[in-house]
């Protein structure tokens, strides 16, 4: 997660949350990492995450996919010298991939009835079944 710093100029609103030990704990761990200054800032970001990450439209999904250091990096040049953004690029890997998908169902599907039109051909017709 990236933690923008957040100054509130703005006035906030103080929430009440009850959460268990084990979460305070992961919280805690958050803290001085990625510009995380206390809790606070981890919640915020975590919650800004969590709104920003919801679908568009109510029948959509998001898909949330980890990536390692160095495919971060080639997603971050890919934006510098092309302005593909991450979203963008992993749309259009998905749309792909799905597309190669229904062709090569496709293509099994023909190669199939391709093999039962041969089969059919080579089976003789008994007398007692034909008019």
């Amino acid at each position: 997660m990236d933690y923008k710093a957040t100054i509130m100029t703005t006035p906030s609103t103080l929430v009440s949350l009850r959460i268990t030990e084990d979460e305070m704990a992961l919280l805690d761990s958050r803290v001085g990492l990625d510009g995380a200054r206390n809790r606070s800032d981890v919640i915020r970001q975590a919650i800004r995450s969590f709104l920003e990450e919801q679908p568009l439209l109510p029948d959509m999904d998001k898909v949330t996919i980890p990536v390692g250091k160095s495919t971060k990096k080639r997603l971050g040049d890919l934006y510098e010298i092309h302005g593909v953004s991450p979203e963008q690029a992993a749309s259009q890997g998905l749309q792909d991939y799905v597309r190669r998908l229904i062709l090569e169902e496709a293509e099994l599907n023909n190669l199939l009835a391709d093999g039962v039109a041969i089969a059919r051909s080579n089976t003789e017709r008994r007398k007692e079944f034909t008019e």
